[in-house]
């Protein structure tokens, strides 16, 4: 026991720090939008997008992004600078101008140039604002775009060359048909070109944390430089190519709690061998993560996809060998260490979800342990594709067939698993 608590010294600050932070700081938005007029005064909103646009909404016909403000203006023509973040709803036509295969290929007639993505410096024409939400955010519903562009300074450069990356990937997997979109959901985190059907048994499977970006992509990544780094330069290079991937891969996916985690996750573990300092616990290395992390981004914390990122790594990391010893004795090696991640896993995240959902999902555990092998062949086929397309354009039919039958295959195994009946709270 006194070894145990030895390894994990940082675990008790840590659990104390979320017990104060979560018990006696309630959720709120911790830099609300502030400037001297009213918010149903306002009628133009500049600002510099802080998130990607995702759409909102059981009908799904309009889309949400965050937005640090800079100024604004009222309906009497005053200007007054701002601060703080807020929501903007958008109309669906606006952000899918230039998305391949939707209806709308001009915004009311007339020529656009500009591109809705993470870092864009935007003016919007806001209709009346709502009134803040519970947590203190700020909504407005925009109207029309007067302007968008990028700063031209350095960071604004590689903020637009990302979103031209997204746009032009997004239009090579429209042309893989649906399993392009399950690519791009999780390359990207981007649902556009989901199925709704497949999206939502996803949701029912109890396996919405596999759409959701985190570890698992980033390892995929990781893995994939340090084998090609340990082979073109060396062992001692291979980390720098593991490192500098995955913080590629989060840059172009854009940061979301779970990345970020994962990122935070993947540097210590890659510092740490680097510095040949051995690891004794992981649980230890975790709870340094979380601490880091909400130092650097506390807002984040309120996230579901925070809470939900680290109870199912602590989970793993806390359960996962009292759990698969029985499993390995009876199953194969690889099936009893996935299940028994999966048991770890769900283990922690269940009551949350019942807290937030009001309802569990037994069958994900199975579901987990079934489908994440899958869809990790899935990845590395489709970057494989990816490449080999972009050295040879006429290949890319059939890699989308070839992609299109390992879809199928998961798509199945997930509708399987969505019909096992939820447990309502």
């Amino acid at each position: 026991m006194v070894d145990s608590l030895k390894n994990n010294f940082l675990l008790l600050p840590a659990a104390a720090l979320a017990v104060i932070l979560y018990g006696f700081f309630p959720a709120k938005n911790l830099s609300p939008a502030q400037s001297l007029f009213k918010s149903q005064d306002i009628r133009l909103v500049e600002c510099r997008l802080a998130s990607c646009p995702v759409k909102v909404g059981s009908a799904k016909k309009s889309y949400l992004v965050k937005a640090n403000l800079i100024s604004v203006c009222e309906k009497g023509g005053g200007r007054s600078s701002a601060g703080g973040q807020a929501q903007i709803l958008l109309p669906l036509e606006l952000c899918e101008i230039y998305q391949p295969g939707k209806l709308y290929t001009a915004w009311r007639g007339q020529k656009v140039d500009f591109l809705l993505d993470k870092g864009a410096r935007c003016v919007f024409a806001v209709s009346q604002a709502a009134k803040s939400g519970s947590s203190g955010e700020s909504f407005f519903c925009a109207q029309s775009i007067v302007s968008c562009d990028y700063e031209k300074n350095l960071w604004g450069r590689f903020q637009k060359i990302r979103a031209l990356c997204r746009l032009h990937f997004a239009r090579l997997m429209f042309a893989w048909g649906s399993a392009g979109g399950l690519l791009l959901a999780l390359l990207t985190g981007s649902r556009s070109y989901l199925e709704e059907q497949s999206a939502e048994a996803f949701k029912l499977a109890g396996l919405s944390h596999i759409l959701a970006l985190s570890g698992m992509h980033l390892s995929l990544f990781g893995s994939i430089a340090f084998a090609l780094g340990k082979k073109s330069f060396g062992k001692k290079a291979a980390p720098f190519f593991e490192l500098c991937a995955a913080i590629v891969f989060v840059w172009f996916a854009g940061k979301s709690p779970s990345l970020f985690r994962a990122l935070l996750c993947s540097a210590f573990a890659i510092v740490l061998r680097l510095l040949k300092v051995p690891a004794k616990s992981s649980l230890n290395v975790l709870a340094l993560v979380f601490i880091v992390h909400i130092s650097i981004f506390v807002s984040d914390m309120y996230e579901l996809s925070f809470i939900l990122s680290y109870g199912a790594l602590a989970g793993i990391l806390a359960f996962n060998e009292f759990v698969s010893k029985p499993l390995l004795s009876a199953l194969p090696s690889n099936a009893g260490k996935s299940l028994g991640q999966s048991v770890g896993a769900q283990a922690m995240t269940m009551p949350i979800c019942a807290r937030f959902f009001g309802s569990m999902t037994p069958g994900g555990i199975v579901a987990s342990a079934a489908v994440a092998p899958l869809v990790s062949v899935f990845i590395y086929l489709g970057l494989a594709f990816i490449l080999l397309s972009f050295l040879f354009p006429f290949a890319a039919p059939a890699c989308g067939k070839i992609l299109g039958f390992f879809y199928a295959l998961i798509k199945s195994a997930v509708l399987f698993f969505a019909s096992i009946p939820c447990v309502k709270i």
